[in-house]
C-alpha cells in the first residue's frame, strides 16, 4: 500500500516556506554584488548572439511574426511581444555562443534559463533593479540545488540539465517578482518541474539547436508563474512523489543534502563558473593547458609532434568526438580542435571560429595529432574536480606536461572584475562601439541599485539596434 506524502511536509514545500517568504532570505550584499555580473555577462552574451547565432535568429523571427500583447522586449530586436515569448527568444540568443556561466555540479547553464524569464517577467510587471537581482539570485538558487541534487546520474541517463532544471529554477525567478507567497510559490515551481525537458543528443548532431532547451525553459518558467497567478495549481509531492521529478529524472539517485541542505548560507550563485573561452566548459582546463604550453615553450603548430591529453569520460563523451568541426557549433563542442586554437594563436575567442579558421588544414592536423584519454582518478573525482593532464611533445625534444583541477573562472580560481571585462570586451566590441558595453557595465555593475530601472537597459540597447 503506497503511503500518503503530506504535501506540507515535502521538499517543495520547504523549499517554497523559504524563498516565498521574504523575510525569512535576506540575500547578502555580496550575492546580489554576483547577481548583478551574471546579469551583465548575459546581457553581453544576447548583444553578441545577435551578431552570430543562426537559429535565435530564426527562433526570434518566428516569435515577432506571430504578434500578440506587446509585454517584453525581444533585446537586440526591438519588437515587443508576449512575455512568454520574449523568454524563449532571449534563451536562445543567450546560449547561442557558448559563453554563458555554469554550474559544474549541477552540469548546467542557469543564466540563461533563469534571467529570460527574470527579465520579460520584470519589464512586464513594472518591478524595481533589487525585486529582478533578487528573482536572479531565487531561480539560481532552485534550479541550481535541483541540479546538483540529482547529477551526475541525471546526465548518464541522457538528459540535459540546463533545460530539465532550468524550468524548475525559471518558475522560481517568475514566482518572486510576482511575489507569491509560499503555496503559489510552490504551484509555480511545481508546474516549472512538470514541463522539464533537453536531451544531450543535440551534442551528437547539429548540436547548434542546443539554444532551445534553455529558451524552452525560461519560457515554461513564465507560463507556469502566470497560470498560478490565474488560479492554476500543481503537486507540491512534485520531488519525491510515487511518480514524480526525483524517480524520472534520476532513478532516485539523489542527494537530498544537496537539494535542501544550508538554505540560506549556501547561495548557489556563489558557486558558478564564467566562462572566458566560447566552447563548451569541459574544453576550458584543456585549453588553460595549452595556452600555458605554448608559452613555456614558444612553439609553432610545425614544431609540435604530439599532444597527448587526459580528461574525465563526461568531458571525452561531449567534446572529445569531433576532431575537425565543419561549422561554428561543431567547434565549439570539439576540444581537438579548440586546443589546435590555442596552441597557434595563445587564445580562443569568438573572431577564431570564422569560416577560414575551420578550413585551415594545419589547424586541422594539429588536432588529428592529439591522443584523448580516458583517466580513472579523473573520473571518480569528478564534479569536484573537472580538471585536464597534458603532454605536449616537440620535434626537437622538448616537452610541456601539467595538470590542473579546474579551469579559469571556477570558484576556486575566480575571475576578477578585469578579467570579465576584458571577456565582455573581447566578445562585443568586435560588433559594437565601446560605449555599449561600458553604459551597459555602468547601469548593471557601477550605479546604485535603487538607481536603475530595467527599462533603462532596454532603451540601452534600443540606442545600438536600431
Amino acid at each position: 500500500m503506497t503511503q500518503t506524502l503530506d504535501v506540507n511536509a515535502t521538499y517543495l514545500s520547504k523549499l517554497s516556506r523559504f524563498y516565498g517568504d521574504r523575510g525569512a532570505s535576506p540575500i547578502p550584499e555580496a550575492v546580489l554584488d554576483k547577481a548583478r555580473r551574471v546579469l551583465v555577462d548575459f546581457l553581453s552574451e544576447v548583444a553578441a548572439g545577435h551578431k552570430t547565432g543562426e537559429f535565435p535568429a530564426l527562433c526570434a523571427e518566428y516569435l515577432i511574426s506571430l504578434g500578440g500583447a506587446p509585454e517584453s522586449t525581444i533585446l537586440c530586436h526591438g519588437s515587443k511581444v508576449p512575455a512568454i515569448n520574449g523568454a524563449l527568444a532571449l534563451g536562445a540568443l543567450g546560449h547561442s555562443i557558448e559563453l554563458d556561466d555554469g554550474h559544474r555540479w549541477g552540469t548546467c547553464h542557469p543564466a540563461v534559463a533563469i534571467i529570460p524569464a527574470a527579465l520579460v517577467m520584470a519589464e512586464r510587471e513594472g518591478s524595481d533593479f533589487t525585486s529582478l537581482l533578487r528573482a536572479i539570485v531565487v531561480g539560481y538558487d532552485v534550479m541550481l540545488r535541483a541540479a546538483r541534487a540529482i547529477n551526475p546520474s541525471h546526465l548518464k541517463w541522457g538528459f540535459h540539465s540546463t533545460g530539465t532544471c532550468g524550468s524548475l529554477g525559471a518558475a522560481a525567478a517568475c514566482a518572486s517578482l510576482k511575489n507569491f507567497g509560499p503555496e503559489s510559490f510552490a504551484y509555480a515551481v511545481a508546474l516549472g518541474g512538470l514541463q522539464s525537458a533537453g536531451l544531450q543528443e543535440m551534442l551528437h548532431d547539429h548540436p547548434g539547436i542546443k539554444p532551445l532547451q534553455p529558451g524552452k525553459a525560461a519560457m515554461a518558467g513564465v507560463l507556469a508563474a502566470d497560470l498560478v497567478d490565474r488560479g492554476a495549481k500543481g503537486p507540491r509531492s512534485l520531488f519525491e512523489g510515487e511518480h514524480g521529478w526525483l524517480k524520472a529524472m534520476c532513478r532516485n539517485e539523489f542527494s537530498e543534502e544537496a537539494l535542501m541542505g544550508e538554505l540560506g548560507d549556501r547561495w548557489e550563485i556563489m558557486y558558478t563558473y564564467t566562462k572566458l573561452y566560447p566552447t563548451c566548459r569541459h574544453c576550458h582546463a584543456a585549453i588553460d593547458l595549452a595556452k600555458e604550453g605554448k608559452q613555456a615553450l614558444g612553439l609553432t603548430l610545425d614544431d609540435i609532434e604530439s599532444i597527448h591529453v587526459k580528461t574525465y569520460a563526461l568531458g571525452i563523451a561531449e567534446v572529445g568526438r569531433i576532431f575537425t568541426p565543419a561549422t561554428f557549433e561543431e567547434a565549439m563542442f570539439s576540444l581537438p580542435f579548440s586546443v589546435s586554437i590555442a596552441l597557434e594563436r595563445g587564445h580562443v575567442t569568438l573572431r577564431d571560429y570564422d569560416e577560414k579558421t575551420l578550413k585551415n588544414e594545419k589547424l586541422r592536423q594539429t588536432a588529428l595529432k592529439m591522443n584523448l584519454e580516458e583517466d580513472e582518478a579523473m573520473n571518480r573525482i569528478y564534479p569536484e574536480e573537472r580538471g585536464a593532464w597534458m603532454r605536449i611533445e616537440l620535434k626537437d625534444g622538448r616537452s610541456f606536461e601539467k595538470h590542473i583541477p579546474v579551469a579559469k573562472g571556477e570558484p576556486e580560481n575566480p575571475v576578477n572584475d578585469q578579467d570579465l571585462l576584458e571577456k565582455l570586451q573581447g566578445m562585443v566590441n568586435v560588433y559594437y562601439p565601446a560605449e555599449f558595453l561600458a553604459g551597459l557595465w555602468d547601469l548593471c555593475v557601477e550605479r546604485p541599485i535603487d538607481s536603475v530601472a530595467y527599462g533603462e537597459i532596454v532603451d540601452h540597447f534600443g540606442r545600438f539596434h536600431s
